[in-house]
């Protein structure tokens, strides 16, 4: 079953959105236009043009959207208010179901969020899982070894999973960054499936006292819902190592635990990214990085070394982190760099290595502004060549830090 819809993204061409179910959730499916609205109202903002809608949307989405502008454009990242045109505006009539879902990933907010519904009434009855979001469609492999371990998880917790594709990222992504336009493409496949659904939760990323300006958010996630859906900001009231410390004690977690952003072939966790290394240092705090199959036994402390913090969300979770250590008196060495990594964050000094790891990063910011050029101009045609040269500069990258890693090591 698939929905498309053919939208003009870029100032050149018409592009079709598609979201792919399996045949078997087609009664689930409600073809209308909400869902395209959701995953670029964000996206539109950002271009400063208005959401043109040749289709029917939900009256109440419509409603939360507005909610949605309102609060975003004031986030001081380039979104501007903008007049949502439907050709048709209504409320849901579709027929009240009980069923709930929860997206996921595999990871930690995911898990906390499905374990933490478990044994309650607004227990989940259908994992989300999606192809194309922070599962690259150019990455089949993962994607399988993924299916396969979300349904060894559905299938021992007697629940059903839900899986989608679609290239929704792939077409927006050049607009703004996936960290601001997740939210609306998750809220898009609610809304696709809202004939079978009641409640969908939204695992959140950070906890109240920590939000960002992020794609989900508290104060977003509840406005996509309808008449007949309601989206849930799930977990908030928890910090992420304390999501650790509960999700850590039940063995599917500890069996199959995926946080990996970097989509390395053949590899569910790489165990040397930012996000795999602060994962392995919360297993570390709740003792029980030993038992998490998915990840390497031990953090390599030289690896902490050649992290460097380059936005306020990854410094939240390491300074999270540090203060557990600091609190249980344990891994005084891995203190000692991860307080060392915060500081030069907070007031950088010159360090080589670190200046060349920055180099690259905005080297590649700029090449990002050329590339949305190229999406809106130029068909893409310029994109292959930033594939390639991020393959070069990521190896270039690593050719240095193995060589300061060995120059340190005499």
């Amino acid at each position: 079953m698939i929905l498309t819809a053919e939208c003009k993204i870029r100032h050149v061409g018409i592009d079709q959105v598609y979201f792919k179910f399996e045949k078997k959730y087609q009664d689930f499916i409600v073809a209308d236009a909400s869902p395209f609205a959701a995953a670029l109202l964000i996206p539109s903002m950002k271009m400063g043009q208005d959401l043109v809608i040749e289709g029917s949307i939900s009256r109440e989405l419509q409603d939360g959207m507005k909610e949605i502008i309102e609060k975003t454009a004031s986030w001081n990242l380039g979104l501007k208010p903008i007049a949502i045109l439907a050709s048709e505006v209504r409320p849901d009539t579709l027929s009240q179901t009980d069923k709930n879902a929860s997206f996921f990933s595999g990871g930690v907010d995911s898990f906390y969020t499905y374990l933490k519904h478990k044994e309650r009434s607004d227990k989940i009855d259908y994992l989300i899982l999606a192809n194309g979001f922070d599962i690259s469609l150019d990455n089949p492999g993962l994607w399988d070894q993924t299916c396969e371990t979300v349904d060894d998880i559905a299938s021992s917790e007697g629940i059903e999973v839900i899986k989608v594709e679609s290239n929704i990222r792939g077409l927006i992504e050049p607009v703004l960054i996936w960290d601001y336009t997740h939210g609306g493409c998750l809220a898009a496949l609610g809304l696709s499936l809202r004939s079978g659904l009641k409640n969908v939760y939204i695992p959140s990323s950070l906890a109240i006292g920590q939000l960002l300006p992020w794609g989900t958010h508290p104060e977003l996630d509840a406005r996509w819902s309808t008449e007949k859906i309601s989206f849930h900001h799930d977990g908030a009231d928890t910090k992420r190592v304390d999501k650790v410390r509960f999700i850590a004690q039940n063995p599917l977690a500890l069996k199959h635990l995926r946080v990996c952003y970097i989509n390395a072939k053949d590899k569910f966790n790489c165990g040397v990214c930012d996000k795999c290394l602060r994962t392995m240092t919360n297993l570390c705090i709740t003792g029980k990085l030993s038992e998490a199959e998915t990840f390497p036994r031990n953090i390599d402390l030289e690896l902490i070394k050649t992290l460097s913090v380059c936005n306020k969300q990854k410094a939240i979770l390491h300074e999270e982190n540090l203060e557990e250590l600091k609190k249980l008196g344990i891994e005084k060495e891995l203190q000692a760099h991860l307080r060392d990594m915060l500081k030069d964050f907070y007031a950088p000094k010159f360090d080589s290595r670190k200046t060349i790891k920055k180099a690259c990063y905005y080297f590649m910011e700029g090449l990002n502004q050329i590339m949305l050029i190229d999406f809106f101009y130029n068909q893409s045609r310029l994109h292959k060549m930033k594939m390639f040269l991020q393959k070069k500069l990521q190896k270039i990258s690593e050719y240095y830090s193995r060589i300061f890693k060995e120059r340190n090591a005499r």
